[in-house]
């Protein structure tokens, strides 16, 4: 990528690096760099106006960093938030999403293109290992939770958790779940939940979680008493896709490892039929798991696809059936087909279509196919 600061060209590529131009050197691209005029992510960055919020864990990641961006809004600051979702600004989407965490020009690029008061980032495990975070100050770290993700990568759950406890050994503001037993430095560190509860819009304990990592991390950063910036935040409806309500008791939600699973199954009271897969070409120890969650809580199931990629939908499946035990259920391998299913079987019950979100294709091995769950739903309920 080459990116324009200050009428000087700079890139992380040696492909598209020309005489004039600036190497971002990085530890990603450093075995390919000779002796090219170079410049370091934290040499860019070190003077900027631009205060950096990290948030990473398993779960949890978007809403907290959309909450947190809500809040500074409404505060009256420039705010990006960047990951799963995109990048926004104040709330208005203005770049489409690439990775959860960008490379770090992608991040240098936006801080200086948009002038930003702060940046609130969702950071991956993978971008903590693959150093994506280079040269960043973070002003404030939060930690959510962690549970079984990502092993296709990690190779062992110690191994990811590892991944996440590197982003917390400086000495930086943290914002941490006491919940969670982790090995990192613990100067300045905060905990939550706190005991007490606040008044929000979001829905599920899990969610309470969220705001209080949100409204705990703004007020000690900004020294501003908590309860003044919870009633700030009482009003965020929550992000597209997470735990949405796109029908009179259809739900849509993100929900793709066991515990994030739970934490929605387990906070929606009443009768539940539930609609998903699991993503191919990743983790595929968690599909047993998932389809135990689903079985403790569902009242049907309805198995279907996801991000196949390049695996055997019906190789996936039988994963997930592997958790399954006494619920009855049913395979629709189209997920427009399976949508369609249960909402016809539904009556009084709640229909739970977890996995997508409010993505807006399904992967397969060499393409994406448009698919959005709510639009199917929309789309079915108009016939």
């Amino acid at each position: 990528m080459k990116i324009k600061l200050n009428n000087q060209f700079i890139t992380d590529s040696t492909n598209e690096y020309k005489e004039g131009d600036l190497f971002l050197l990085t530890t990603q691209n450093q075995k390919y760099y000779t002796n090219q005029k170079s410049i370091l992510p934290k040499e860019l960055l070190e003077n900027i106006k631009t205060k950096f919020i990290g948030i990473t864990g398993t779960n949890g990641k978007t809403t907290t960093a959309f909450l947190i961006g809500y809040i500074l809004d409404k505060l009256g600051f420039k705010v990006g938030v960047q990951g799963t979702e995109g990048f926004y600004i104040n709330g208005k989407k203005v770049e489409q999403k690439t990775l959860t965490t960008p490379p770090i020009i992608n991040t240098i690029d936006r801080v200086y293109k948009y002038d930003l008061d702060f940046l609130v980032m969702e950071v991956s495990s993978h971008a903590i290992i693959q150093n994506r975070i280079d040269g960043i100050k973070f002003d404030l770290k939060i930690f959510t939770n962690i549970t079984q993700d990502h092993l296709d990568y990690h190779k062992s759950f110690d191994e990811y958790k590892k991944a996440k406890e590197l982003f917390f050994k400086d000495d930086s503001l943290k914002i941490i779940n006491k919940k969670y037993n982790l090995n990192i430095n613990l100067k300045n560190s905060c905990f939550y939940p706190l005991n007490k509860r606040f008044e929000t819009k979001l829905k599920g304990d899990f969610n309470q979680e969220n705001f209080q990592a949100a409204i705990l991390g703004v007020s000690k950063l900004l020294n501003r008493n908590i309860d003044e910036i919870a009633k700030i935040a009482k009003d965020f409806s929550g992000v597209a896709g997470r735990m949405e309500e796109v029908a009179n008791k259809v739900i849509i939600d993100f929900a793709h490892t066991p515990d994030g699973m739970q934490k929605v199954l387990s906070s929606i009271k009443g009768d539940k039929i539930v609609v998903f897969g699991a993503g191919g070409n990743r983790d595929k120890t968690k599909r047993k798991l998932m389809g135990e969650v689903a079985d403790k809580y569902a009242k049907y199931i309805i198995l279907t696809n996801d991000n196949p990629r390049c695996e055997d939908e019906i190789e996936i499946i039988k994963g997930i059936k592997e958790g399954i035990k006494q619920t009855p259920y049913e395979v629709i391998l189209d997920r427009k087909e399976a949508i369609k299913r249960a909402l016809k079987l539904q009556k009084d019950e709640y229909v739970l279509l977890l996995g997508k979100g409010d993505e807006e294709y399904i992967e397969l091995c060499d393409k994406k196919i448009p698919f959005s769950d709510k639009n199917t739903v929309n789309e079915i309920n108009s016939y």
